[in-house]
């Protein structure tokens, strides 16, 4: 991790590090295990806290700083690995009597990102936060999963009602029983690539701040994972081979990180003449010709606008992009992302 920190340091950028527990310990739960759900013990909430302040200190201490926390990961899903369950109301407690007292005590420049679960119920957990009389003074935000499908509507309405709330999309992976017909770990599946990106551009035009990817790396079987839950990533390694395989997410990804800088402000943008799916709720990263051409736009810090263009279709698609009263024709293939980069202008429309 001090690798990581130092290298994203001479490249000019900030590495913002956010931690998520999966479980307390076991003899903090009411299971008494750390696996298959169970809850926080009432007389271990304190405890609970204070470990937190104490894991933070003690990366810090290795010079590894913390941007922020989650109460819990996926708090209404007791899984068969490492969980712990909560309902919107008992995570507000515990966040508004134990946790944000200690961290503002100990750690007040660490935020604390509530909900770390789908996007589908994402608003009744904002609201039940920020209404909340003590865990309103400490929930700095709404993390969200991708799991539950699309549910932009959901960001976009925590965003409207509850406008200086950091929105940030904290987990999404491809599950390996998504793969289609015919992909190789050697070559990945390029439909995972697209996936990412119609949920990043879906994120990013309901009020997200960024997106993150579960997996920076993994081995050649999708693991390790120790209930043989496999997964895709943007990079794989054969360790006996020694080969790292490449997947299309890493070049999607891509579009955004390298183009849309730390510090830019999302830009209004609206497509017109285009489909835009209608139908009733899908898979995660599901994206098709029924998406029409998506698109998002922001300024960036240097003042120069940068707009991402995705199209998940089988055809290619000509369009205009327009911005003030410049106007530039082109033309996206199918199953293709582009990314334009020019000086700003008062407004973008495409």
């Amino acid at each position: 991790i001090r690798a990581a920190v130092a290298k994203v340091m001479r490249s000019g950028r900030q590495l913002k590090l956010f931690a998520s527990p999966w479980s307390p310990p076991a003899w903090m739960k009411t299971n008494g295990r750390m696996t298959g759900g169970g809850k926080l013990r009432p007389e271990c909430r304190a405890t609970w806290a204070t470990y937190f302040v104490k894991w933070i200190s003690a990366y810090q201490e290795h010079g590894i700083p913390i941007w922020a926390v989650t109460p819990q990961n996926e708090p209404k899903f007791a899984a068969d690995w490492e969980a712990c369950t909560y309902s919107a109301e008992e995570e507000a407690d515990w966040l508004g009597h134990y946790l944000g007292p200690a961290m503002e005590t100990a750690h007040p420049e660490v935020k604390i990102l509530a909900w770390d679960h789908n996007k589908e119920l994402a608003y009744e957990w904002a609201k039940t936060m920020y209404e909340h009389p003590l865990a309103s003074r400490y929930t700095a935000g709404i993390a969200v999963h991708w799991y539950s499908g699309d549910n932009f509507e959901n960001l976009a309405k925590v965003h409207r009602d509850f406008p200086n709330s950091i929105l940030l999309p904290s987990e999404a992976t491809w599950e390996r029983h998504r793969w289609n017909p015919g992909t190789t770990v050697q070559q990945g599946d390029w439909s995972f690539g697209e996936g990412y990106a119609h949920d990043i551009i879906g994120d990013l035009n309901s009020g997200a701040v960024g997106w993150t990817d579960w997996n920076l790396l993994l081995d050649h079987h999708g693991g390790p994972n120790h209930i043989q839950n496999f997964c895709d990533a943007a990079l794989m390694a054969n360790i006996a081979m020694q080969e790292l395989y490449v997947h299309p997410q890493f070049f999607y990804i891509g579009h955004f990180s390298k183009f849309v800088l730390p510090g830019s402000r999302h830009l209004p943008l609206q497509v017109h003449g285009s489909e835009h799916y209608q139908g009733p709720g899908r898979s995660y990263g599901t994206c098709g010709g029924e998406d029409g051409l998506e698109a998002t736009a922001a300024v960036r810090p240097d003042g120069h606008v940068v707009v991402v263009i995705l199209n998940c279709g089988d055809y290619e698609i000509t369009f205009k992009l327009k911005d003030g009263k410049r106007a530039l024709h082109a033309k996206i293939p199918g199953h293709a992302i582009q990314t334009y980069l020019f000086e700003r202008s008062p407004y973008v429309f495409l």
